[in-house]
């Protein structure tokens, strides 16, 4: 697979949020009392995407996209993937 394809972006990318979200996740309960309710996002991102990838496709159904479909799911993981860069981006920035 050609690594330019926004779906290997997307996974390689997700494997580093798995653990920034999974350490987020433990530091809030344990340094602020957070409950699950409130890490309950960092705890979704933490999972391993192979099951994350299940729940996608199961939610899909077993039809096949068309391609206008396919092409705006593209677009629209490509806009939440800049939205995620975005958001680590201005977490860096705070610290500087």
């Amino acid at each position: 697979m050609d690594r330019q394809d926004p779906s290997v972006r997307a996974s390689t990318s997700r494997g580093k949020a798995q653990g920034y979200c999974a350490t987020i996740g433990q530091a809030l309960r344990r340094h602020y009392g957070f409950s699950d309710e409130a890490c309950a996002f960092f705890d979704f991102f933490a999972q391993p995407a192979t099951e994350l990838e299940q729940q996608a496709a199961d939610a899909l159904g077993p039809d096949p996209l068309d391609e206008p479909t396919l092409a705006a799911a593209r677009e629209y993981g490509l806009l939440l993937q800049a939205y995620e860069h975005l958001f680590w981006d201005t977490l860096g920035a705070l610290d500087a």
